[in-house]
């Protein structure tokens, strides 16, 4: 699953990068080329260029656009984080002879001998969790192309979520870029930026975190428990209590759990007018119920076989006082 939604995007995401030449992996100078001009159709898969790379050499880059992907810093000694996705991507890697998608790399001017990821952050985990190299394309790009090529790739991906891409669109301009940078890395309108940012300005970091990447749960939903935490219908430590106690272990499992709990279903007003006779009544619907048993089952017997008259008797005498008001 994973292998084919990466394989749907490689075209679009490549094409920003596919104009400069191969770099050899060793730190050199940044060139300041700008993107190419052209048609996505016309980046082959499998061209020239594509290099393989030791994994420990590649760090972290730029906006964050996943939720729980995360490279290990150089020279650090944490594990990595191989998440559920990751080792499904592994998976299919192996299944498939290797790695059929490249990522993006730069080089890094900081740590000579190192590259910088665009985009491709769980191929990358997944190699390392598979021991071999990660096969990229290694480009000089400047920071606005990089976002760029990154935006590119984002926005032909199906699998990057409504809460993700509000936290990247937010990483953006976290990270100094403006407004119109942006719209143009995530391909979106002004008025799609405000609604992200309303997501991100009223949800906190830690209680997105709780809930997750929510792939199945579109703006709707996201918006409405924006709206609760700024109406203070529920407070952001009580919302994750909730989800605390909440046995869901998917992320869309929990996001419906959690606003649900904010309209909770209130039980029917109950009228008992007679033993074992009970009348509830909704806003949808009003239901009688009597038990066929003991003393009451006689009357149940009868009120059976009266019922449809004094409906009937009770149906007439509403029409009668309703034309009398309209009179």
């Amino acid at each position: 699953m994973a292998l084919k939604q990466n394989k749907t995007s490689m075209a679009a995401a490549i094409a920003a990068a596919a104009g400069n030449p191969p770099i050899p992996p060793a730190k050199i100078e940044r060139a300041n080329s700008a993107l190419p001009r052209g048609t996505i159709a016309s980046v082959r898969v499998g061209a020239g260029g594509i290099q393989e790379i030791d994994t420990s050499l590649i760090l972290p880059w730029g906006p964050k656009d996943r939720l729980g992907v995360e490279l290990t810093p150089v020279n650090s000694e944490a594990e990595p984080n191989f998440d559920a996705a990751v080792l499904e991507l592994a998976e299919s890697i192996n299944e498939a002879g290797g790695q059929q998608v490249p990522v993006l790399l730069r080089p890094s001017e900081e740590v000579d001998g190192h590259f910088e990821v665009i985009y491709g952050r769980r191929r990358i985990l997944a190699c390392k969790h598979l021991n071999q190299p990660v096969r990229a394309l290694v480009r000089t790009l400047d920071d606005k192309e990089a976002l760029q090529a990154k935006g590119l790739e984002n926005s032909s991906r199906v699998d990057l979520s409504y809460y993700e891409r509000a936290r990247f669109a937010r990483e953006i301009l976290n990270q100094g870029y403006d407004r119109s940078e942006a719209i143009t890395a995530l391909a979106i309108s002004k008025n799609t930026l405000s609604q992200l940012e309303r997501v991100t300005n009223d949800i906190p970091d830690d209680l997105g975190d709780m809930i997750g990447s929510a792939p199945k749960s579109g703006r709707p939903k996201w918006t409405a428990l924006a709206e609760a935490l700024r109406k203070n219908a529920i407070t952001a430590d009580r919302a994750k209590k909730f989800l605390e106690t909440l046995n869901a272990s998917d992320s869309d499992d929990r996001l419906n759990g959690l606003l649900s709990s904010l309209n909770p279903k209130k039980e029917a007003p109950e009228i008992r007018p007679a033993p074992d006779v009970v009348i509830k009544t909704s806003n949808s619907a009003v239901n009688m119920t009597i038990k066929r048993s003991g003393e009451n089952e006689a009357y149940a017997r009868w009120l059976e076989e009266n019922l449809g008259q004094f409906i009937q008797e009770s149906y007439e005498r509403f029409k009668e006082g309703a034309e009398e008001k309209a009179s």
